[in-house]
């Protein structure tokens, strides 16, 4: 226990005076005092001094710093992969009774030397002991990264690791092995490393969208072992009836791999589920692996979205690369002079600061059809098309330009805008658009508003209006190319600019919400997901109600049919179904409100995605990578006993000592103040029995 002072201690010599003085100077002259004996005398002397040197000296921040030595035991983690890839060996029958014995056997010896936690690997890491084997993906690479960011700087005395090696999500877990610098890693291997005869259709790469009449290219990897120069036949078939099939012909190589392509043709609308077939060859060791699923839906057409402008500009370039890239887009552009399309052909005109007054009257065209409208108005539009808008600017404006940045309007309720786009408002560059504060047209719902600097406008950015069932949205400043380029410049990323305009353009050629039942139900789903559907209904003022009974039929592909009814949640429904078999599903949702029944029907997949059942063979090469990179040990499950001796051999896995440093102030310890209290009290009672004041 140390002592230390705010200030100097050079102070408590002038307090030691201070005390002598007040003590004296307190009972000089006093009455009665010169009665007492000089035992009294000295006692109220000294209760005055300790009184007074106590409570002075609290001023002088006096610390107590106590050191405490703590020993720490050594972390040990026993971490156990329960994917579904350890089931897939001849020893898979006795895999979980060998992990949970080892377990045992560790705690039994170690328990009192360690502190062990038990750690389950699947796709997702899970502090809880599991051998369910049931996880369809392996990220052995999470464990790993959850001891580092959970238990830094703390005593890691090792890790054991009982895997077959086999990981599909995430990274090679070495590398975050490599950040826990000073523990052994010891691997308990499952699983043969040998590759055994078999072949599997290891993937597949499809576009989930194909479009009526038109061929879908699928491409398909195929891999062999120990079947040097023979053939197998691939067939892809649907409803039972194969619609592509090619021979492959294996090299003379052990070991082979094949890329296959198909085109298939899309002749039927609707989600459709194909089979892949690999031949069954004898003795292969799994034929579980021979077949896989894919999923298209056919759209009879995409939305064609037409881009008109009265000269080039950056922002075509912008948008171009926005929707080009959406399978659901058919995206043309080219300059109102150039262009001579049918109008009925586009689903959605985008103009760009149109100048001319042939420029008008073609959009004047589209105006009359109903066609959706985006515009881009600069302060070299033409005057006219602003006041057909409704848009008033003051007077002797005409041609004058101002930089404007956007500001989010959180009261923006049409379609729900990414978290991050305020974020990146505050980091966009201003547009270029027409000089002026103007009123936003009737009807009219603003997304972003102008802001100068801090100041935020009234005047819109961004708005939409839905006329005569007709929706248009008008962004009044040109250079949205530079809001797309600074995104990326930030965040090496175009997700929220891409989101932005992806969600305007969904919005606008998408019908408005109507009356009625809506119901928002996944079109794909993994088979190891719960399926969710939410609900909600309307009124005929628009209004969420959840006054009515909703009633959900479900039915397989072999016509078997499932009921059920939503729950209300919050101002609408949901309905939780579980996890479904892989396939493809038709559902319909049924509501009566007054005296109308309300019918929405559809399709949803869900898609057995099962990359665990393609491992036949066990990565071994893996866990000696982190055994070795870490001065651990690499096992066989079998050998489990013998890593177990060898663990006591271990002479780095040691308790440490922590020497722990705590510092309080006088005035926080209770038997300081008691102190204080007890000299002060005996003075009184020391003068009340003898009558001294």
């Amino acid at each position: 226990m140390n002592l230390e002072l705010e200030y100097s201690a050079f102070w408590l010599f002038g307090i030691l005076l201070l005390s002598l003085f007040v003590s004296w100077f307190s009972y000089w002259k006093k009455n009665g005092f010169n009665e007492l004996s000089l035992v009294w005398k000295s006692t109220l002397y000294l209760t005055r001094f300790g009184s007074v040197f106590l409570i002075v000296s609290l001023l002088l921040g006096v610390f107590v710093k106590t050191y405490i030595e703590r020993i720490e035991q050594p972390l040990f983690f026993l971490v156990a992969d329960h994917s579904a890839s350890m089931l897939n060996y001849k020893d898979s029958a006795t895999v979980a009774k060998s992990i949970q014995q080892t377990k045992d056997k560790i705690t039994a010896k170690y328990g009192s030397k360690f502190d062990l936690k038990i750690l389950s690997i699947g796709s997702n890491i899970e502090t809880k002991q599991k051998h369910t084997f049931n996880e369809a993906s392996s990220n052995l690479e999470a464990a790993f990264a959850y001891i580092h960011s959970n238990y830094y700087n703390r005593n890691i005395g090792g890790i054991t690791l009982i895997s077959d090696g086999n990981f599909n999500v995430g990274a090679n877990p070495i590398y975050n092995a490599a950040k826990i610098r000073t523990a052994p890693i010891f691997c308990l291997a499952v699983g043969d490393s040998i590759q055994r005869k078999d072949q599997l259709v290891r993937s597949v790469f499809n576009n989930p969208l194909a479009f009526l009449m038109n061929d879908f290219p699928v491409e398909i990897d195929i891999s062999s072992f120990q079947f040097p120069e023979e053939e197998a036949l691939l067939t892809i078939s649907k409803k039972g009836k194969v619609v592509a099939s090619k021979t492959i012909n294996y090299s003379k190589n052990r070991e082979d791999f094949q890329k296959v392509r198909f085109l298939i043709p899309a002749d039927e609308l609707g989600n459709h589920t194909y089979t892949i077939q690999l031949a069954e060859k004898e003795n292969e060791i799994s034929y579980k692996n021979n077949t896989k699923n894919f999923y298209v839906e056919v759209l009879d057409s995409r939305n064609k979205v037409l881009l008109l402008s009265t000269a080039p500009h950056p922002d075509i370039s912008a948008l171009k690369n926005v929707l080009s890239t959406d399978d659901k887009i058919e995206f043309e552009s080219a300059l109102f002079k150039d262009w001579e399309g049918k109008v009925n052909q586009a689903n959605l005109l985008i103009c760009h600061s149109p100048q001319k007054t042939t420029d008008l009257n073609t959009i004047q065209r589209f105006e009359q059809e109903n066609i959706p409208i985006l515009y881009i108005l600069g302060p070299s539009t033409n005057e006219s098309l602003y006041r057909r808008l409704s848009i008033q600017f003051p007077p002797r404006t005409a041609g004058k330009k101002d930089n404007l940045q956007a500001a989010l309007n959180d009261n923006f309720a049409e379609f729900v805008v990414n978290p991050l786009l305020k974020t990146s408002l505050e980091f966009y560059p201003p547009l270029q658009g027409h000089y002026g504060d103007f009123k936003l047209p009737t009807g009219a719902k603003t997304l972003f508003k102008q802001r100068i600097g801090s100041v935020t406008k009234e005047s819109p950015l961004l708005f939409f209006q839905t006329q005569r069932g007709k929706r248009t949205a008008a962004i009044m400043g040109e250079g949205i190319w530079r809001w797309r380029m600074n995104e990326f410049q930030r965040t090496k990323d175009h997700s929220v600019f891409n989101d932005l305009i992806d969600k305007t353009i969904q919005y606008l050629t998408v019908p408005g919400r109507s009356k009625g039942l809506s119901v928002r139900f996944p079109k794909k789903i993994n088979k190891q997901k719960e399926v969710i559907v939410n609900g909600v209904f309307y009124n005929s003022s628009l209004e969420a109600i959840t006054s009515p009974v909703l009633n959900l039929k479900i039915t397989d592909e072999n016509s078997k049919t499932y009921t059920t009814q939503f729950s209300v949640y919050e101002d609408g429904y949901q309905a939780q179904l579980g996890k479904l078999n892989p396939g493809k599903y038709s559902w319909e949702v049924e509501g009566e409100f007054k005296n109308k029944t309300e019918r929405k029907s559809g399709v949803f997949i869900v898609e057995d995605i099962d990359q665990e059942r393609a491992e036949s063979v066990a990565n071994h090469s893996v866990l000696k990578q982190l055994s070795a990179q870490s001065n651990g040990g690499f096992y066989k499950l079998s050998e489990a006993n013998e890593f177990i001796e060898d663990l006591s051999q271990r002479t780095e896995i040691e308790s440490v000592s922590f020497s722990e440093e705590s510092s309080f102030k006088l005035i926080d310890y209770t038997w300081y103040l008691i102190l204080c209290i007890f000299f002060l009290g005996g003075e009184w009672f020391i003068k009340r029995v003898h009558g001294i004041r």
